[in-house]
This record gives structure tokens, sequence and C-alpha cells, in this order.
């Protein structure tokens, strides 16, 4: 009896609903006093956590479209449903929040950021 209760219980701990969400991943391709340009791949269903952008000059290219969801730090403030399509370019203020990748496909970025 007891196997069976810890076995519903790991079940139910590793399920995908209240599983962390992946992180998506990062990498640095430029940062010097100047500038700051990461690449950023978001598989279907990965968010960035929470974070801050300091620097108030950001370009965000997509490399590889997609739906995303621009979670603001502010609980009071509402969330924000990006669908941008490959090879687009759009222009971000600096801002605290959480990107989530809320479509179907993979979402590559490349973001700069001048200092």
């Amino acid at each position: 009896m007891k196997s069976i209760i810890y076995t519903i219980l790991l079940m139910t701990i590793s399920s995908p609903g209240l599983a962390d969400p992946k992180p998506a991943t990062s990498e640095v391709l430029l940062d010097n006093q100047a500038v700051q340009v990461i690449r950023l791949t978001y598989p279907a269903g990965t968010e960035s956590g929470m974070h801050t952008h300091e620097f108030p000059n950001r370009v965000v290219y997509f490399v590889r479209g997609g739906t995303l969801e621009l979670v603001p730090a502010d609980a009071q403030g509402q969330s924000q449903i990006l669908r941008v399509a490959d090879g687009e370019a759009v222009y971000m203020p600096a801002v605290t929040h959480n990107v989530k990748n809320i479509g179907d496909n993979e979402v590559v970025i490349v973001e700069t950021e001048i200092k």
C-alpha cells in the first residue's frame, strides 16, 4: 500500500502541469563597453524567467518568429502577446519581465542592447 501511495505522489509531483517550466537558452555573441548582443532560443513551452533589461535602447531581431507572451514583473500589469514573423525586427524599451514561448514552434532571436 505504501508503494502505491508513494508512486501516486511521485507521479503527481513530476506531472508536467506542476513542473517548473524549462528555461530558454542564451549565448552572448558580443559584449563590450558599447553594446551587448545575445542569441536567445525559446523552444515551445520555454521561458526566460523574470529578468531586467538595464539598457534603454534594445532591438530584437527574430531569426525564427513565433508567439511570445511578455509577462510584466508588476502583478497588476497586463501580459502582452507578441506574434512575429521570421526576419522581423522590433524595438523594445527597457523593462523587467518574463518571456514565454506560448506557440508551437521554436523562436530564435538576436537581441542587441546599446549601453
